[in-house]
C-alpha cells in the first residue's frame, strides 16, 4: 500500500520523481571531506498550460553524490534527458543575522532515456542495469 495504513503503521514517504532535460554538462567536484558530487540543473515542463496558453519550464537543481556523480559526469550531456528518482532533504543556513531555510533535492537513482537505450544507476545496489 503506497498510502495509508498497513498492519496499523503509518508509512511516511520522502521521494521526488522528476523527468527532464539537462541544462548544462555536468562537472565533478570533491567536497573538504573527500566525497564526490555533481550538481545536475534539469528542465522540466509543466503538464499544463498557463494563462498564455504557453507550458512554462521548472529549472531544477539536484545533487548526485559519489557513485552516481561519477556516471552523471560519463553519461549526461547538456540536452540529455533523465529521470530522477530521489529525496528532498532541508537545510538551515545563515544569511547575515538570518535563519535562512532552503531544500536540496539528492538524487537516489538516475535512468539515462539516450537515443542509444536506457541505462539505469542506482546508489543502493552500485549497479548499472541497461535496456
Amino acid at each position: 500500500m503506497l498510502f495509508g495504513k498497513e498492519d496499523n503503521k503509518v508509512r511516511l514517504y520522502n521521494y521526488f520523481m522528476l523527468i527532464g532535460f539537462v541544462v548544462n554538462d555536468v562537472e565533478l567536484k570533491e567536497v573538504a571531506d573527500g566525497k564526490k558530487v555533481a550538481k545536475l540543473r534539469l528542465a522540466v515542463k509543466r503538464e499544463f498550460q498557463n494563462m498564455n496558453g504557453e507550458y512554462d519550464t521548472d529549472f531544477i537543481n539536484i545533487s548526485v553524490w559519489e557513485f552516481l556523480a561519477e556516471h552523471a559526469v560519463n553519461y549526461l550531456k547538456k540536452g540529455a534527458r533523465v529521470a530522477v528518482k530521489g529525496r528532498i532533504c532541508p537545510k538551515k543556513g545563515e544569511h547575515g543575522d538570518v535563519s535562512v531555510f532552503t531544500n536540496e533535492l539528492y538524487a537516489d537513482r538516475l535512468i539515462f532515456l539516450g537515443e542509444s537505450g536506457i541505462k539505469e544507476f542506482d546508489s543502493q545496489s552500485l549497479k548499472a542495469k541497461e535496456e
